[in-house]
């Protein structure tokens, strides 16, 4: 690109947004910056990046194999029994406080026991002993 050809839209910036002519840099340094983000280089890399992009290829055809289902399908009925008494629980007395002035006894024994089974049930599915995979904990 020509410093020239760019002159046309450099007119039209407003005073207060000018650089001056000791910030600005040449259309070839930028061009050369932009080259060498656009091209990664590993820091210590043991491998070259086209030795990399070269591995890469080849790896294309893996595939992984089938995912293990997740989600609250594999929990344990008690888990969900836990949650869905915890959960619940605090619904039902906001319910409660929100509806029923003034709230029934009964009304409030239920909730709060109901709640506090939940959070006993959810503290006893606390893992008792660390992962098996051996890891410390100190990455996610």
């Amino acid at each position: 690109m020509d410093d020239e050809k760019n002159e046309d839209w450099r007119n039209q910036v407003p005073e207060s947004e000018r650089l001056g002519d000791s910030s600005r840099i040449s259309d070839s340094h930028w061009e050369d910056l932009v080259n060498q983000i656009a091209e990664p280089s590993a820091m210590m890399g043991d491998m070259p990046v086209d030795e990399i992009r070269d591995r890469l290829e080849e790896e294309e055809g893996w595939e992984p194999g089938p995912a293990e289902p997740i989600g609250w399908r594999t929990a344990s009925p008690t888990l969900m029994l836990s949650v869905i008494a915890t959960f619940g629980a605090v619904l039902l007395l906001l319910i409660g406080v929100i509806f029923f002035r003034p709230l029934p006894d009964w009304y409030l024994l239920v909730g709060i026991a109901v709640g506090l089974g939940g959070a006993v049930g959810l503290f006893f599915h606390l893992p008792t002993s660390p992962s098996s995979d051996g890891d410390n904990g100190a990455s996610v």
